[in-house]
């Protein structure tokens, strides 16, 4: 049976998932003293966790009325940090027309996931490995020479570029035709973008 939560937390923050991405979270979250309940569906990974003194529970997300229960209307935030993209797409969609005034943050793995989770009203979310993937870019170019400054507004560059790209992606996402052209459309705007830097 899964686990009852105490309602007496009266948390400020809901994580779902207490994998890699929503330890740290809440690592982050439990520095600033921000209070929070973690939600997990493996009894392994909770018992895990709760040996190093984090309150998590055991729990199915996926369950709204467990999370009704839990209290979660009266939440400032959601944090879908499990790696399961349907059940993430459904708690997106649950929660942004259910709780639209609590605030959904989403882990992404990947463009088409990032896509659907827009798309079911998510309005911040997160690829799983952009962020890591830009600090190694970031810093292979300072290996080959490039200066601290240059390669951060690269990858500053970048970043923004592929977010602009994400969103002509999701304007013709039903479409893979078109989907594709963007991506190929993508390279060589970047690759423009750069020569005219240089020759500027």
């Amino acid at each position: 049976p899964y686990d009852d939560i105490d309602e007496s937390d009266a948390p400020k923050v809901f994580v779902a998932g207490f994998g890699r991405v929503g330890q740290i979270i809440a690592r982050v979250l439990n520095a600033r003293g921000v209070p929070f309940v973690a939600l997990d569906a493996n009894p392994e990974q909770v018992d895990f966790v709760r040996r190093y003194g984090n309150k998590v529970y055991f729990g199915d997300v996926a369950r709204f009325d467990l999370l009704r229960t839990a209290g979660v209307k009266d939440a400032e935030a959601f944090v879908c940090a499990i790696s399961d993209r349907e059940v993430s797409l459904k708690l997106a969609e649950h929660f942004c027309a259910e709780y639209p005034h609590v605030k959904f943050y989403a882990r992404a793995r990947d463009r088409t996931h990032a896509m659907a989770l827009r798309e079911r009203g998510a309005k911040v979310y997160m690829r799983d490995t952009l962020l890591s993937s830009l600090h190694v870019a970031e810093e292979l170019l300072l290996g080959l020479g490039f200066s601290r400054s240059d390669a951060r507004d690269t990858i500053a560059v970048f970043r923004k570029h592929d977010e602009d790209t994400l969103d002509k992606q999701y304007a013709v996402r039903d479409d893979d035709d078109a989907v594709v052209a963007t991506a190929k459309e993508s390279i060589d705007q970047l690759k423009y973008l750069f020569d005219e830097d240089q020759r500027s």
